[in-house]
């Protein structure tokens, strides 16, 4: 016996389900060109050159000194923009100018590397990156004896299952202590590390959390670079990243678009280059003014002789990707599934050929015989 077709109701359930899978796919996909379409310095280039934050277009007005926008984080009805100053004099970075479609508002411009600061450090402490943990160690205890006083700083050993090593401590003694115990073991959780690190300083305001992660690891486990940049920028935490060169391609696109950058260093690891990144945070300031009511919206930043405009994006369109390919995909979605729908219900409504013994209804065509008499019978008479 065959088995039963399936009913035009669960055909439509199965195929519903298949364009609700093509529908939540289509904006991770689409996510990936904006990030991809940031430039990034190549390795060999000085590491204070910043580029365009992803979700933030920068326009340089005619005949201006541009400013580089290293990236645009947002939190608490306030918005902080990323500048690199390397290129102006100490004593033009005291202010900011800031008009935002085309009026003035109340701005603060604050180094990165200031009191207050708090910052995560976030080392890879895996077996299969016990070659350069020695180093990893070191960078991390010179960075943290070098910054601000004041600082909280917070350990988390990039291993499996991530935990902090110590709980945020103020000043450096106490955390190049628990720095000097970690040893490798283990498998990377790269990803659950970070998130942990993003977490440590809830009150803090945007841009006054940093990320600092030593890794010797390619990727954050299976998260795509968009989406660890986008949790970043979401938190208001700018990440910075010390690792091989190999993996420069990812890490940049999770770094700059937060405001932060790839350090990329060679193998074997030399700790000098390490300290290339304590400088470059130092060139690192944050321009801090209220979070418009309509989004987007046009800010023009001055600080000193040098300007950018830049568009503060909506929320939820930092990752808008290519827009034509995902309706594209969701109506070719939708037109199939309709077209298989209108299919199998005409198939339903087909007449069907009766089946199984006939009943007292069939009508059989053909000669009825009456059997003759048999030889030796007696006829009976008729009455």
């Amino acid at each position: 016996m065959s088995s039963p077709s399936p009913t035009p109701h669960r055909v439509t359930a199965a195929l519903t389900a298949l364009v609700a899978a093509l529908l939540a796919a289509a904006p991770a996909q689409a996510a990936l060109p904006a990030q991809a379409a940031v430039p990034h310095p190549p390795a060999a280039a000085r590491l204070a050159v910043a580029a365009p934050a992803a979700g933030a277009e920068v326009l340089l007005p005619p005949a201006a000194a541009p400013l580089p926008v290293a990236g645009v984080l947002s939190g608490g009805g306030e918005t902080t923009v990323v500048v690199d100053l390397a290129t102006l004099a100490g004593a033009d970075r005291r202010s900011a100018r800031v008009t935002v479609d085309g009026h003035t508002v109340d701005a603060d411009l604050l180094p990165v590397m200031s009191d207050g600061l708090s910052v995560a450090l976030v080392v890879d402490a895996a077996e299969a990156g016990a070659g350069t943990l020695p180093a990893w160690l070191s960078a991390a205890a010179r960075f943290v004896l070098e910054a601000p006083i004041g600082t909280d700083a917070v350990v988390v050993p990039d291993r499996r299952p991530a935990a902090a090593l110590t709980a945020p401590k103020l000043g450096a003694a106490g955390v190049v202590e628990a720095l000097a115990t970690v040893r490798p073991e283990g498998e990377r959780d790269t990803a659950a590390a970070l998130a942990l690190a993003r977490g440590q300083f809830p009150p803090a305001a945007a841009g006054r959390r940093l990320v600092v992660m030593y890794t010797s690891a390619p990727a954050a486990g299976d998260e795509t670079a968009a989406r660890v940049a986008e949790e970043f920028r979401r938190d208001g935490t700018m990440l910075v990243v010390v690792g091989t060169a190999a993996a420069g391609d990812y890490w940049s696109a999770a770094a700059t678009a937060t405001g932060g950058f790839f350090a990329p260093v060679g193998e074997p690891v030399v700790v000098p280059a390490l300290d290339q990144v304590e400088s470059t945070l130092r060139d690192r300031y944050l321009v801090r003014f209220p979070t418009p009511d309509a989004l987007p919206a046009r800010a023009s930043i001055t600080v000193g002789t040098l300007t950018a405009e830049t568009i503060l994006p909506a929320p939820g369109n930092a990752n808008r990707g290519r827009p034509f390919a995902r309706t594209l995909l969701i109506a070719l979605a939708l037109a199939g599934t309709a077209a298989l729908v209108i299919v199998l219900i005409a198939r339903t409504r087909r007449p069907r050929p009766p089946a199984g013994p006939p009943g007292l209804t069939s009508v059989f065509t053909g000669r009825a015989t009456v059997p003759g008499t048999t030889r030796g019978q007696t006829r009976v008479p008729w009455l």
